[in-house]
């Protein structure tokens, strides 16, 4: 007879507990509890049968894995989280006698300090790794460095968040690394590429921040903990990996602008890229007729090097000047991350690098509805220009974008396009490709052609290939076509639309 295993042995009333079993086994508060998970990375599971891993219980319970709690077990925070309790003990019963000057004492000499060093080199084992997860981090500093200090957010872990990400967007823009900006209802998403990793964040405008009353703070600090630990060791590592000093000097302002005195190693591996861009271009020695696979994937990737090379380089030698009503920050720091000198007025930051007067400056961005005073050879345009000039990798027509007129579709760049999609180019071309496409489409009408053999055999394949499905593919197929023809009646509606307003205009 085989041994009776018995209840809850095995299987999922083994695998996993429930969150009141953990914090009996851990021995501490669901705060702490909630807390420790946080900065672990342990989360809640799901799993396929709850009475069954209830052991028959139907009582609503969140499940944890056993692995997991038994992994906290061995937590050195789980001792300072204890210490802290103890400490908070102490503190309480010499504040209550009245004793203060004992209390501060106790609370400068014995407080128990903690860091998280060893939970972010747990979490990442490679660099890597840290950069897959530094899109949610880098989004959560820029929401803080934006918050007021209060009783909830200290003013240190302010300032740290303002010092961290200034440090990590001087990295952007020395590396130039910069690849996609949006101006969004929720703030301006940027896209950067480091270390062939795509990293995305969303920055909120500069406005003053009301802090809701319905957000539980004490989870986002928590999280804010431990992304301001990981932030600090990614930019350590990358500013190391570039010969840079770490930390950088930041300007009086405290802002996002780096002190220009950085190490002139970063001046000799500019040189050395350009050069390296030089002997890298590839020569194709054979003739065009002759083109394999292997060449044709190369060109691919050399076209795709050289974008790159034009994104990094496409206001070199340009010179900007910010009035006093644009995001100064957001547009310094996308300018400078594509090649561009800018400067600014006095009255947003110190040390402007060239005053207003200068006639070297070849672009003023203003955000009013008409400029006084200006100066001849600058073009005057709005800062959603200089997005939509990222995006599209090359200078669009500046004169779509002049002051007070009314501005092109500003696109998502994180949106790709498929194929029948109405997509609005207007003031994605420059001035001479939409000459020469206003030029084709007044002169090549749509003449009417007869078909050829090969497109009339191509329809009877298609006739005959219907023929032969059955009742449910032929339901699904013509489902497929309304669908289709659906879609392309929509595009070719906005179309039309599109050209009345131009005819309008």
């Amino acid at each position: 007879m085989a041994k009776i295993v018995k209840k809850g042995v095995k299987g999922a009333a083994a695998n996993f507990i429930t969150r009141q079993q953990a914090l009996n086994k851990l021995q501490i508060s669901l705060a702490d509890f909630r807390r420790l998970c946080i900065l672990k990375g342990i989360y809640p599971r799901e799993p396929k049968n709850k009475k069954k891993a209830n052991k028959g219980s139907t009582a609503p319970a969140t499940f944890y894995y056993v692995k997991d709690i038994k992994y906290l077990l061995h937590e050195p925070l789980l001792i300072k989280f204890r210490e802290y309790k103890a400490f908070a003990k102490k503190l309480n019963k010499v504040l209550h006698k009245g004793e203060y000057s004992a209390a501060k004492s106790l609370e400068e000499n014995n407080k128990p300090v903690y860091t998280l060093d060893h939970i972010v080199k747990e979490r990442y084992p490679s660099f890597v790794d840290a950069l897959r997860d530094l899109d949610d981090a880098l989004s959560m500093l820029y929401l803080f460095s934006m918050m007021p200090a209060d009783n909830k957010i200290k003013a240190n872990a302010v300032a740290e968040c303002q010092k961290l990400i200034a440090e990590f967007q001087g990295y952007v823009m020395k590396s130039k690394s910069l690849r996609r900006v949006f101006f969004s209802i929720k703030g301006i998403y940027y896209q950067a590429e480091i270390k062939g990793q795509t990293i995305t964040w969303v920055v909120p405008y500069q406005f003053s921040q009301d802090i809701p009353t319905d957000v539980d703070f004490r989870v986002m600090l928590t999280f804010l903990e431990f992304y301001r630990t990981l932030v600090g060791f990614v930019n350590f590592r990358l500013y190391n990996e570039i010969n840079l000093t770490y930390p950088p000097k930041l300007d009086e302002t405290g802002g996002f602008h780096l002190d220009e005195a950085m190490p002139s190693s970063t001046a000799k591996m500019d040189e050395d890229e350009d050069t390296n861009e030089a002997i890298d271009e590839f020569k194709s020695t054979s003739n065009a007729q002759e083109d394999d696979d292997n060449t044709v994937t190369l060109a691919k990737i050399q076209a795709a090097s050289n974008a790159t090379s034009d994104l990094q380089n496409l206001f070199k030698n340009q010179k900007f000047y910010l009035s006093r009503e644009t995001p100064r920050y957001a547009l310094e720091f996308m300018i400078t991350s594509c090649g561009g000198q800018v400067s600014w007025d006095a009255s947003v930051g110190v040390n402007p690098p060239f005053p207003e007067s200068d006639e070297t400056i070849n672009y003023q961005i203003t955000d009013r509805p008409s400029v006084s005073n200006r100066v001849l050879g600058r073009t005057y345009v709005q800062p959603q220009w200089v997005a939509d000039c990222i995006n599209a990798r090359k200078i669009v027509k500046p004169s779509l974008y002049a002051p007070g007129s009314t501005l092109p579709p500003h696109l998502s760049p994180f949106v790709e396009s498929k194929e029948g999609d109405y997509v609005p180019t207007a003031g994605l071309d420059s001035e001479d490709e939409e000459e020469v496409v206003e030029s084709t489409t007044t002169e090549d009408k749509p003449k009417t052609k007869k078909r050829t053999a090969a497109e009339i055999e191509e329809e009877e394949v298609k006739e005959m290939s219907t023929v032969m499905m059955t009742n449910k593919q032929r339901k699904l197929y013509t489902k497929m076509q309304y669908g289709i023809k659906q879609k392309a009646d929509e595009v070719a509606k906005l179309e039309k639309k599109k050209k009345a307003l131009k005819s309008k205009k």
